[in-house]
């Protein structure tokens, strides 16, 4: 029997999160989107409700109200600012997403994580070495995300683990490998991502694990002069 009840998505107005609302519009699952700014009548996906959330600082929990699963689509863009001192999203965001699901009686959460968390045999030596250093805090972050999940007590979770993650249209080809990147796979499109959350959730799959997703890409996509462009670095 299909689940009827909403998923609720946080950070649900970000590349990701509003490419996860188009799926879900398309397929006709409900979802209840979380923002910390809602976006206007004209900038929102189909006819879901938004609700205005800070996951650092308010109390959500009765808006989880029946809803069937969490997915946290929040992530910290990069700056030199955030480089140096990352808002704790992944750390105390995500404690405090897993104490409101205690308290709405939700035990389903998947979350964005990062391919780089640990050394991946398909991503280049030169990002390794240029780009990687840069992300260092974001990073720890992440992988303090990922211990919490594992610790956690009656909760099943997705810590999904994109390559370098890339803003173009979906194209349901993601390849999808345990932990680490599948060969030649250093990129991960937003739209693919998006899709893979959402299946991981509707079809309950990929259950305290860490998916990495990722598909090749043409070479001005994944070229170091792409990256560091993208990166804002020398």
């Amino acid at each position: 029997m299909t689940d009827t009840r909403p998923i609720a998505v946080f950070g649900a107005g970000g590349k990701t999160g509003t490419e996860l609302l188009k799926h879900a519009l398309d397929r006709d699952i409900p979802i209840r989107a979380f923002e910390h700014t809602v976006p206007g009548p004209g900038e929102r996906v189909g006819d879901f409700e938004y609700i205005e959330c800070d996951v650092l600082s308010d109390d959500f929990a009765g808006d989880l109200d029946g809803c069937r699963a969490v997915i946290s689509s929040l992530g910290v863009a990069f700056s030199p600012s955030n480089a140096v001192d990352p808002p704790p999203l992944y750390t105390d965001g995500t404690r405090n997403l897993i104490e409101a699901m205690t308290q709405a009686k939700i035990d389903r959460i998947t979350v964005i994580s990062a391919a780089f968390v640990e050394h991946q045999s398909s991503v280049p030596a030169w990002f390794e070495l240029t780009a990687k250093p840069a992300l260092l805090k974001i990073l720890e972050q992440m992988r303090a995300m990922e211990a919490m999940l594992s610790n956690a007590q009656d909760i099943k979770w997705t810590a999904a683990r994109p390559g370098w993650l890339l803003d173009k249209p979906y194209t349901g080809d993601a390849v999808i490998t345990d932990e680490r990147l599948a060969e030649s796979c250093f990129r991960c499109r937003h739209a693919d991502l998006a899709a893979s959350l959402l299946d991981f959730v509707c079809e309950d799959t990929w259950i305290n694990a860490k998916p990495a997703i990722g598909r090749p890409e043409a070479e001005r996509f994944e070229s170091p002069g792409a990256i560091k462009a993208e990166l804002g670095i020398d």
